[in-house]
Parts: C-alpha cells; structure tokens; sequence
C-alpha cells in the first residue's frame, strides 16, 4: 500500500508544479518517448539475466504493492506454544502439531527435532532454506534495480538520436523548439521511471526480503531453543530481543493471550 501511495504522491508532485508554473500538461505526453525508457530498459536488462529469473519479475513487482510485511508477535506465540508441549510431553508431542503448522520453514525445524536430529545439523539445513530464498529472491530484486539503472541511459539516448534528428533538418527553424522538447521529454522519462517507479519497488522488495530473513532468522533461534529444551519464559525472552521494544509484550501477557483464544 505505502508502494502505490510513494509512487502517487510523486507523480502528483510533478503534475501540480508543471500546472502552477502555467505550463501544460499534455508537453509531457510522449509515447515514443515512453515506449523507448521502459522497453528499452526491460530489453538491456534482459541481456544480464536468465529467462527463469526474468519470469519471476512480473509477481515480484505485484508483491512490492500487495505484500505483507512478517509477523514475528505471532511466531513467538507458536514458539512458546511449542516449548510448552515439549516441556510437559516431550519433544515428539510436536509431531502432532506439525499437521496444521502453515509456516513451511517452521514445520521443516520442527520436523527436524522431532526425528531426533542434531542441533548443528539442524542449523545447517535452516541454513540452507535460507540461501535457497535469496536464491529465489536476489535475481527479481536485482532485475528491477537494473531497470532502475538503466532507465536514465535509455532517456539519454533516446535525447541525443532527438538532437541527431533535430539538427539534421535545420531548414524549418519553426520545429526546433518542438525538435528540443521531444528529445529532452525523453531524458525526463529515463530519471521519473528510474527514480519513482523502478527504483522504489526494488528497495520495497529488498526490505520485504530483509524482513522475511530475519523473521526465520527469529524462527530458526527458536526451534534450537525449544530443541534444547528452553523454558516458554526462556524462550519469549530470547526471541522478543529480536523485535522492537514496542513490541515487546513478556511471557506472562502472551500466555494470557493464549489462554483468551483457547477458550
């Protein structure tokens, strides 16, 4: 939501103050110059990219606009849930819950102590699940910010084949004016797509992906705290120095959380 409201706000920054200043509007509308900054931009960023990362791109741009940010409140409250159980039942208890857990990097933790497995082992195979995400990850969030780059280079040259164009039919002095607008709108075009569109979606994207490590970074310090047999208390407290103090509610309010919606 905070992505389309950014991106609003300034193209309407740029519309009030071209109006203010008496110019028109319709001097920036430029199709060729629109069509040469983006698909010029897409293609050049192609070159540097696999088709199978490329593919990824249109529903990483819909995520930087619809997606939710992690909420680690919640993954603390299923944590101290989970250290309850072992502490009562043991840790194969845990099996039970596996069934309806909707977090995929929690379950294979848990499932990991569950079989008994070792805690440097199950480290290493977190670990890996959080390389395969920036694995998925990296190839989008870099694709974008290469658009970003390249998108004030594309301005410029569409800028100088206008000037190439302008000065090669100097015989109408009338056009020169128009000839100058139109290769300097496409140079405008490369820096509001650059700055305002490709730029900002791509920092949205890298700090969803931040929050999202350190969400499983939290996750991952938490099923080795209940692996090693951490009490709930325990538990709370070590995984809230992760989050903002804000936040930070204590064991003693997140049981009676707990206990208000079991019952």
């Amino acid at each position: 939501m905070t992505t389309i409201l950014g991106i609003f706000i300034a193209i309407i920054s740029i519309v009030v103050a071209t109006v203010m200043d008496g110019n028109s509007f319709g001097a920036l509308i430029g199709p060729s110059s629109l069509l040469l900054v983006v698909v010029g931009s897409v293609g050049v960023s192609l070159s540097g990219f696999q088709i199978a990362d490329v593919k990824k791109v249109p529903k990483g741009i819909i995520l930087s606009f619809k997606g939710k940010e992690a909420d680690p409140g919640e993954a603390i409250d299923r944590l101290m849930k989970f250290a309850e159980i072992a502490r009562k039942e043991g840790v194969l208890a845990l099996e039970a819950q596996l069934e309806d857990l909707d977090d995929p990097f929690m379950k294979v933790g848990l499932q990991q102590i569950v079989d008994g497995v070792d805690g440097d082992v199950v480290r290493d195979v977190l670990d890996i699940e959080l390389a395969a995400l920036d694995e998925r990850h990296n190839p989008v969030i870099n694709f974008v910010k290469a658009m970003g780059s390249y998108a004030p280079t594309m301005g410029m040259i569409g800028t100088v084949v206008g000037l190439i164009n302008m000065l090669g039919n100097l015989s109408d002095p009338a056009q020169l004016g128009l000839g100058m607008s139109v290769a300097l709108l496409t140079t405008l075009y490369g820096v509001i797509f650059a700055n305002l569109i490709f730029l900002p979606i791509a920092s949205k994207l890298q700090r969803l992906h931040d929050l999202e490590v350190a969400q499983k970074d939290l996750v991952m310090d938490g099923i080795l705290a209940v692996q090693g047999g951490a009490s709930p208390r325990m538990v709370v407290e070590r995984l809230e120095a992760y989050i903002n103090p804000d936040m930070r509610v204590g064991h003693q309010e997140r049981s009676k959380r707990a206990s208000g919606k079991a019952a």
